[in-house]
């Protein structure tokens, strides 16, 4: 029985980086699933002329809650899940495609090579980077929250952490792109932590942004990456510090 492949993106004003990852799923999958949550920009029209099957769904400012809603509208037996600001390279596309012809696993875990203001960052917590973003249908799907690993059953293969083998990520292309981002996630991290019933703590306020930098400075290698290495590690500290303030302030207005 010829299995099929589905290739599936969530999308919120993506034209400038959409092409690229349709492009590296053009020719070897059997169709292109894109759920588009409102963009205002050329993203439609490039769906279109992908013959992608577009889907609409309401405006959330994270992808997690809608990926599921993405699965259920994917045809194929196995899911290739992608970002816009993804893409598969040739040697991924062909390991994808004899895994499917093997049989033997459900699930596959999957390296990221993240580009960060145009460099490739080999540390920091930034590679391996792994998720799990091809499957069979059924077999993965996402809780409504930020940020977190999606319920697996089934065989799974870890895919080497190679070059070759990984996602390319065009993550963030300036600073100002990062901490608009991380304003956005602290957001809804604080309401989490607020939701579940935690406090503001001076405890939390000044070690978890200290852990963070140790973290990726340190035990990640990130002074490895030179300067891109301290200044991410910097970035973090100051988004997660951030993130403590704010829950300061919403536990003081409320």
């Amino acid at each position: 029985m010829l299995m099929k492949i589905s290739v599936v993106l969530n999308t919120y004003n993506e034209a400038e980086k959409l092409p690229q990852a349709l492009l590296s799923a053009k020719g070897w999958v059997d169709e292109i699933v894109i759920v588009d949550m409102g963009s205002a920009d050329e993203t439609l029209k490039i769906a279109e002329k992908f013959e992608a099957k577009v889907f609409k769904h309401k405006h959330l400012p994270y992808v997690e809650p809608a990926r599921n809603f993405a699965l259920s509208m994917s045809k194929g037996d196995w899911i290739l899940v992608l970002d816009p600001d993804e893409r598969i390279s040739e040697g991924l596309a062909e390991k994808l495609q004899q895994i499917v012809k093997e049989g033997k696993y459900d699930v596959v875990n999957i390296a990221r090579k993240n580009i960060i203001f145009g460099r490739w960052i080999k540390h920091t917590n930034w590679w391996p980077d792994k998720h799990v973003r091809f499957f069979k249908k059924g077999k993965v799907s996402w809780s409504g929250r930020i940020h977190q690993y999606p319920e697996v059953k089934g065989r799974m293969l870890t895919l080497p952490a190679v070059e070759d083998l990984a996602i390319e990520h065009l993550n963030y292309d300036t600073v100002n792109q990062f901490l608009e981002r991380q304003n956005r996630y602290s957001e809804i991290a604080v309401k989490n932590r607020l939701d579940s019933g935690e406090k503001f703590s001076w405890l939390s306020f000044s070690w978890n942004p200290t852990r963070l930098f140790i973290q990726r400075y340190f035990r990640h290698a990130g002074f490895l990456d030179g300067f891109y290495g301290l200044a991410l590690s910097l970035l973090a500290f100051y988004a997660q510090l951030t993130e403590e303030v704010k829950l300061w302030e919403k536990e003081k207005s409320e």
